[in-house]
């Protein structure tokens, strides 16, 4: 695999929106597995596809796609796939947004093309939206694939029930027919 080149990120300022969330310090260590593979990756390393490093949010999609594709733990997968298929606040709900605005921003335009692009553009937002709606359980279901513990082995004693203080002759011996 090819090494990817560092450079030095440009400084971005967040919105007061963004202020109230948790530091990204956070989910990077609940998140990740180890120190070497970031949740979220630094906005200055470049991949071979993207030699100039122009696609920040393409690499950290990737970085999670790689993340998901390491992981061992179920609840560690399900927890990576929540970053995506939240309702409110996952990646699916904010790209849908994100068309949004800019079906709204080609509409804007006094021009035939706007207003077809402006449709194509809502489109594309309510397909998002309708793939969260049709994956809405999905984190659960990944969680849900962890190997349950082990149940108690029923033992010969709590099958014919003498355990629970039921008497021995009303429930049937194994192997013989009445």
């Amino acid at each position: 695999m090819p090494r990817c080149r560092v450079r030095r990120p440009s400084p971005i300022t967040a919105s007061p929106r963004r202020a109230s969330r948790p530091d990204p310090a956070y989910w990077r260590s609940h998140l990740s597995t180890s120190s070497a593979t970031p949740a979220v990756p630094a906005a200055d390393i470049t991949t071979p596809t993207d030699p100039d490093g122009r696609y920040v949010y393409g690499r950290q999609v990737l970085a999670l796609t790689d993340q998901l594709n390491g992981t061992t733990s179920y609840e560690h997968a399900a927890a990576l796939a929540d970053q995506v298929l939240e309702p409110t606040d996952g990646l699916l709900a904010r790209l849908a947004e994100f068309f949004e605005a800019a079906a709204e921003k080609a509409k804007e335009a006094d021009h035939d093309d706007g207003f077809d692009l402006h449709y194509d553009l809502e489109d594309a937002a309510s397909t998002l939206r309708g793939l969260g709606e049709d994956l809405h359980v999905a984190v659960d279901h990944m969680r849900a694939l962890a190997p349950r513990s082990p149940t108690r082995q029923a033992t010969k004693a709590t099958a014919t029930g003498s355990s629970i203080g039921l008497p021995t002759a009303v429930l049937p011996t194994p192997g013989r027919i009445r």
